[in-house]
C-alpha cells in the first residue's frame, strides 16, 4: 500500500509538469505562428523588407545588364526615389535598393554575408550610409539577428562587436524565433497606428542625434572597415564602393573619407558635398524630403555609371 501511495504521489507532480511543459510549448508555437500571420498585415515597413529581399534574391532576370545591390538604412530609404533610380540606371544596370532602419557597419557586413550565402550574387554592392554609420559598433538588435545575421557568424559578432553574454544569447533565440526577433517591430507598427505622426518625432531626435559626426573620426578605422567589405565582395565577385548620402552638416568628415579612400584604392562616392543642399530639401535636418531625394537620386545615378566598372563580358 505504501508503494502504491507513493508511485501516485510521485506520478502527479510528474503528470503537472508534463502538463506545464506542453502549454509553455504550445504557448510559444502560437506566438511564431501569430507573429508570422499578424506582422506583414500591421507592419509596411516589415512588408517593404521582405519585398526588398525577395527583389536582391531576384536580381540577373535581365541578361544583358549588369545587377547592381544598393543596401543601406534609413537615409537610403529617404534619400532614392526607386523607380526614377531604375530607370536612370537602365539598360546598362538592374538595381535593387534594400534599405534596412537603424542598421550600421556591423548590421550590413554580416547582412551582406548572409545574402551571398543565400544565394544572391550580384555583380556590383553599394553601401549607403554616413561616416558615423560606418564607424558604429552597434548591430540593429533583435531585427538584426533575426532577419540579417546567420546563426552560425554569431561567434565571429559576438568578438567582433564586443557582445556581452546576455546581448550574445538574446541574438541567438532571435535568430531561431520569429516573434523574438520581430517584437521590436510588431511594437513600433503599433505605435504608427496608434500614433501616426510619431515617426517624425522619432526620426526628428533621431536626426538631431545622428547628424553630429565625430570630432576626430578614426578614418583608419573607416578605411580598414572599407577594405573588408571590398574583400568580401570580391571573395563573391562583386566590386563595391560607397555611396554617401548628403549631410547638412558642414563639418561633415565624408570629404576626408572619400580622400583616404582614393589614396587607399577604395571606391567612395559623394554626389553633395557636406551642406551643400539646402535644409529645405531635408525632412527632420538628416533625412530628405522628396525634393532632396530627386536630387540625390539624380546624382547618384550619374556617379555611379562613372564609377562602376565595367564587368560584363
Amino acid at each position: 500500500m505504501r508503494s502504491s501511495i507513493f508511485n501516485s504521489d510521485l506520478g502527479g507532480p510528474g503528470r503537472a509538469l508534463a502538463i506545464l511543459l506542453l502549454l509553455l510549448v504550445s504557448y510559444l508555437a502560437a506566438l511564431e505562428v501569430a507573429t508570422r500571420w499578424t506582422l506583414p498585415k500591421i507592419s509596411a515597413g516589415w512588408r517593404r523588407q521582405m519585398t526588398d529581399h525577395a527583389a536582391a534574391r531576384d536580381l540577373g532576370r535581365n541578361a544583358s545588364a549588369d545587377t547592381v545591390l544598393v543596401v543601406g538604412n534609413s537615409l537610403l530609404e529617404a534619400g532614392i526615389l526607386r523607380d526614377a533610380f531604375a530607370t536612370a540606371m537602365a539598360p546598362r544596370f538592374e538595381v535593387a535598393v534594400f534599405p534596412i532602419e537603424a542598421t550600421t557597419y556591423w548590421d550590413w557586413y554580416f547582412g551582406l554575408r548572409r545574402l551571398f550565402a543565400e544565394g544572391v550574387h550580384p555583380r556590383h554592392v553599394v553601401l549607403t550610409m554616413n561616416v558615423r554609420q560606418l564607424l558604429s559598433s552597434s548591430t540593429n538588435g533583435e531585427p538584426f539577428a533575426r532577419s540579417m545575421l546567420q546563426t552560425r557568424d554569431l561567434l565571429a559578432l559576438t568578438r567582433a562587436a564586443h557582445l556581452d553574454a546576455m546581448t550574445a544569447s538574446n541574438y541567438f533565440f532571435a535568430s531561431q524565433s520569429e516573434w523574438i526577433g520581430a517584437r521590436a517591430s510588431i511594437r513600433n507598427a503599433l505605435l504608427e497606428r496608434w500614433l501616426p505622426d510619431a515617426p517624425l518625432l522619432v526620426a526628428h531626435f533621431a536626426g538631431a542625434n545622428a547628424a553630429a559626426t565625430p570630432a576626430d573620426p578614426d578614418l583608419e578605422l573607416a578605411i580598414g572597415r572599407l577594405r573588408v567589405l571590398a574583400a568580401l565582395c570580391a571573395e563573391h565577385d562583386a566590386t563595391f564602393q560607397m555611396l554617401l548620402p548628403p549631410s547638412l552638416n558642414a563639418a561633415d568628415a565624408a570629404p576626408s573619407l572619400v580622400a583616404a579612400a582614393s589614396s587607399a584604392n577604395l571606391r567612395v562616392l559623394m554626389p553633395f558635398p557636406p551642406a551643400s543642399l539646402a535644409a529645405t530639401e531635408f525632412s527632420d535636418g538628416f533625412h530628405l524630403n522628396a525634393t532632396g531625394a530627386a536630387r540625390f537620386t539624380n546624382e547618384a545615378a550619374s556617379g555611379l555609371h562613372r564609377t562602376l566598372p565595367a564587368v560584363r563580358n
